[in-house]
């Protein structure tokens, strides 16, 4: 996606081609709109690496890693990220709760899917980061388990 203007700009992702009318509808969240339709789109951007997701149209990677894989890569163990850009539906549990390695902690919908963010560890749930109707970015952190010590 390359901004022509404050208004507008060329977009390229595979089905959809052309100039748009563009409205930010939050950090990295864009409506675009032409005579035809409109659609949302999410803008993960980590420097130079862009990725694009187009609501049911698709994605284009604008480098060869998405950030949010790397941000995913890089978290302490324990942590949650969403696994790309969507709405947090349903948050499971809270700070405090105790949890097995697989659990269903957190729901994210992105492109109309729902997505079951999953405890990476057996352990505590230290932090819940989001709440029911929070917009996410590919890779947040959304919640953090502190892995349960050996116990023997």
């Amino acid at each position: 996606m390359e901004t022509r203007s404050a208004q507008s700009a060329h977009v390229e992702t595979g089905a959809l081609s052309g100039e748009f009318a563009v409205t930010a509808l939050g950090p990295g969240r864009f409506r675009l709109s032409n005579g035809h339709g409109t659609w949302t789109a999410w803008v993960d951007q980590d420097g130079p690496r862009r990725h694009v997701t187009v609501e049911g149209l698709g994605e284009a990677r604008l480098d060869r890693e998405q950030p949010g894989r790397r941000r995913r890569r890089e978290a302490a163990e324990g942590s949650l990220a969403s696994p790309m850009p969507g709405t947090v539906v349903k948050v499971l549990v809270s700070a405090g709760d105790r949890v097995e390695k697989g659990q269903d902690l957190l729901v994210v919908e992105a492109m109309k899917m729902e997505i079951k963010v999953s405890a990476p560890v057996a352990g505590t749930v230290k932090a819940v980061r989001a709440k029911e109707g929070d917009p996410c970015d590919a890779g947040q952190v959304l919640a953090e388990v502190e892995p349960a010590g050996d116990e023997g």
